[in-house]
């Protein structure tokens, strides 16, 4: 029987421990570099790097070649409650100007504050919301030049949800089926998303029809 077509779920890694939540974070971000053909790239958990100011102890560390040129990546995993703030995307940054990396990564499974976002998106730090099947970006890219947008493709899925679900159960089914919101109501709501991650990120979403099977 095939599951009934759903959003991504956090039921596992809201339920791991925090050191496999990062292990978790270490092969999406391994997956990803092998898909890419990354050169010379290697990938470390929990490690203590030296700076100048002092030793920073990194939950995912990277590196790898591209161009002749040499690449550090600094990745946080939080498991936090409540959404990351602003706080802990400055405490990364400082953590990447310190040891002179490319990239800085934090990888949330509660979302994060917008005082975050907006520092992120100044500052280049990439944050993703964390799911059982995927990583979402909420800032990839940024710099001085960054914009705020009325309505930020990041969350118009979460601003744009239904309030409301309705489930039907049936005595010959395990699981219920949802009748609201409706299949194309959802892979409505994803074009959508999809249309504007491309026009304001430049991003190129996969087809919502592939994911309701």
């Amino acid at each position: 029987m095939k599951k009934d077509f759903c959003e991504d779920t956090q039921d596992y890694v809201c339920s791991i421990s925090a050191t496999e939540f990062e292990v978790f974070c270490l092969e999406r971000l391994k997956d990803y570099a092998e898909m890419k053909g990354w050169q010379n790239f290697s990938i470390t958990h929990n490690v203590k790097v030296k700076a100048h100011d002092g030793t920073y102890q990194i939950d995912v560390y990277a590196t790898f070649r591209f161009m002749e040129l040499d690449f550090k990546v600094l990745c946080e995993c939080k498991q936090f409650k409540s959404p990351v703030k602003r706080d802990v995307v400055a405490l990364l940054d400082g953590k990447v100007r310190s040891l002179g990396a490319q990239k800085g990564i934090i990888c949330s499974t509660s979302g994060f504050q917008k005082g975050a976002i907006k520092y992120a998106k100044e500052h280049g730090i990439a944050l993703f919301q964390v799911y059982d099947k995927s990583c979402v970006p909420v800032s990839h890219s940024g710099g001085p030049d960054a914009k705020e947008f009325d309505d930020d493709p990041i969350k118009y899925i979460e601003d744009h949800w239904p309030k409301y679900c309705v489930k039907c159960y049936e005595s010959d089914r395990d699981d219920p089926i949802t009748i609201y919101p409706t299949r194309d109501m959802i892979i409505e709501l994803y074009r959508e998303h999809n249309r504007l991650m491309k026009k304001v990120y430049g991003i190129d979403m996969p087809d919502p029809d592939t994911g309701f099977e």
